[in-house]
């Protein structure tokens, strides 16, 4: 069920407001969190390959009560200035985000980096800090690209060293 605009307007002015005029002790933090498929849309562009999620609402539309999946989601992936901007309308102090694996290393290993990947997040800590937005980063987020679920995914011992290699080249 799709909100209308004056919906989301109005919760967000609720947000605003209620954040604006907090009672919270000193050294309180307020912030907000997504994750890449729920909310990047751009499923396969810039390099991005397919993640299980993906997999399952193409394969698989029935499993997913209304047959929804995370092909648009809310184009962050394209609109994340925008996005950044509402963060510092609402004033949070940190965004917690996943990265999409299968979009920083489309087969999940080292042999594929995708440099429109690592700059779209790039990108998006850059505008993060610009504003004064902490970002609270979060590497896996149960969107394992298929090629490791393939694999035997986490069931699969060298899911460690794929792991291992993916953050190491994500930090």
């Amino acid at each position: 069920m799709a909100m209308s605009g004056w919906t989301i307007l109005t919760l967000l002015a609720l947000c605003h407001s209620s954040i604006a005029f907090r009672k919270f002790p000193e050294g309180f933090t307020f912030g907000v969190a997504t994750a890449a498929h729920q909310i990047e849309g751009a499923w396969n562009v810039s390099g991005k390959s397919e993640n299980v999620w993906d997999r399952l609402s193409h394969s698989r539309p029935e499993m997913i009560a209304d047959g929804t999946n995370g092909d648009i989601a809310c184009d962050s992936y394209n609109r994340y200035m925008e996005d950044v901007e509402e963060l510092t309308y609402l004033g949070v102090d940190f965004y917690r985000f996943s990265l999409s694996w299968a979009r920083i290393l489309p087969t999940g290993r080292l042999d594929v980096v995708n440099p429109d990947g690592i700059r779209y997040y790039n990108d998006l800590l850059d505008a993060l800090a610009e504003n004064n937005i902490e970002p609270l980063v979060t590497l896996f987020h149960w969107d394992l690209p298929p090629a490791l679920q393939d694999l035997g995914g986490w069931a699969n011992p060298k899911m460690i060293h794929y792991f291992r290699d993916y953050a190491d080249l994500c930090f």
